[in-house]
């Protein structure tokens, strides 16, 4: 029986929880030594990345642009409007980067105006699923809170948490980027369980003025390991058909 997890970043919903422990992940794919990857390059932000940054949708367009169901075999939860959320920096992540990464992976950063955000969560048979968050911003915003996920990725490679019943210790690893929307990361958060080890891939894409963050979690080797990449483009060429 799969397991299920809910998030809570920051002062609003949590990192991730599943079981008994608080779990924040990501990535794809084997896990490779940080050592052996170089860090992403620092983010570059032209004049057309800004203007393409600059349309804002709204609610209302965000949830006509997210992932329709279409396999019975999926139990996808409808698409969710959230209230506006800022991360709390009393909140108990060891690491600054890590905090500062997870933080503008999720939309909690600050900006303004404070962007318009939908969640959506996957529930696949015998999985214990995955979630979607995008994030549209105004005023360019999506382009500078981009750079700050690079910015943390760049030197986020381990962090510790609270958890209802143990710490929760993450292990960073950076994954090649996708070739999806304006620019992309990815990587993967490992931590050591009861269970086996959790592992949590993020995929942080932008494209244009909204920033779409796709989370796949794997117990113990036995769930798929990665967020189906054919749903991550399907999602990314819906967000720049609403912004066409």
């Amino acid at each position: 029986m799969p397991i299920r997890f809910a998030l809570r970043a920051f002062g609003g919903p949590a990192l991730v929880a599943v079981a008994t422990l608080a779990v924040v992940g990501c990535g794809a794919g084997p896990v490779k030594p940080a050592s052996e990857l170089a860090p992403p390059e620092p983010a570059s932000v032209s004049p057309s990345a800004v203007a393409s940054a600059s349309r804002p949708l709204t609610a209302e367009q965000l949830v006509s642009a997210a992932l329709p169901q279409e396999s019975p075999e999926e139990d996808w939860h409808p698409v969710s409007v959230r209230e506006p959320q800022v991360s709390d920096w009393d909140d108990p992540v060891s690491d600054p980067a890590c905090r500062q990464l997870l933080a503008a992976a999720h939309a909690q950063r600050p900006s303004q105006p404070a962007p318009t955000v939908v969640g959506q969560t996957f529930n696949w048979k015998d999985d214990n699923g995955g979630a979607s968050t995008l994030a549209s911003y105004g005023n360019s915003g999506a382009v500078a809170v981009f750079a700050e996920v690079r910015e943390g990725l760049s030197t986020c490679r381990y962090y510790e948490s609270p958890a209802p019943t143990t710490t929760y210790k993450g292990t960073v690893t950076v994954d090649p980027a996708p070739r999806l929307g304006d620019e992309a990361v990815q990587f993967e958060v490992t931590a050591p369980t009861e269970v086996g080890p959790h592992v949590t891939q993020y995929t942080v894409v932008r494209t244009g003025s909204v920033i779409a963050t796709f989370t796949k979690l794997s117990v113990g080797g036995r769930d798929i390991r990665a967020f189906p990449p054919a749903m991550i483009a399907q999602q990314i060429s819906l967000l720049q058909q609403a912004q066409s």
